[in-house]
C-alpha cells in the first residue's frame, strides 16, 4: 500500500512538472494588448494597443506603431517618430522609456 502512495505521488509530481514546462510567459508583443491608462504631459489618457497600432481614445485619433525587435517600439504619431524601450515590471503595468521620458501605464483591462 505504501508502495502505491509512493508511486501515486511520484506520477504526480511528474505531471506537474510537465504541466509546468508547457506553459510559457507571454511575450510583450502579447503583454502590450489591450486598454491602457496613464497621465501624458498632466493629463490623464486612456490608449489601446492593438498589434498595429494605438488607439488615444479621449482624442479619437490613432497611430501606428511596431516592433523594431523584442524590447522596442516605434510610434509615428503624425510624423513624429518615437522609438520607445517596453518594460512590464506586471502583468498590469507598463513601462515605456524614450528619450522624450519614462510614461507609466496601468492596464484598464485585456
Amino acid at each position: 500500500m505504501q508502495q502505491y502512495f509512493k508511486l501515486l505521488s511520484a506520477f504526480c509530481a511528474a505531471l506537474l512538472l510537465v504541466a509546468c514546462a508547457g506553459t510559457s510567459t507571454p511575450s510583450k508583443q502579447e503583454m502590450i494588448l489591450g486598454v491602457w491608462s496613464g497621465d501624458i504631459a498632466g493629463q490623464s489618457i486612456v490608449l489601446e494597443y492593438t498589434e498595429t497600432e494605438v488607439v488615444v481614445e479621449s482624442f479619437g485619433v490613432s497611430f501606428p506603431y511596431e516592433w523594431v525587435d523584442d524590447d522596442s517600439i516605434r510610434l509615428d504619431a503624425m510624423g513624429q517618430v518615437v522609438v520607445s524601450t517596453v518594460e512590464f515590471p506586471s502583468a498590469d503595468q507598463m513601462v515605456q522609456r524614450s528619450p522624450q521620458g519614462v510614461q507609466t501605464l496601468r492596464r484598464v483591462r485585456p
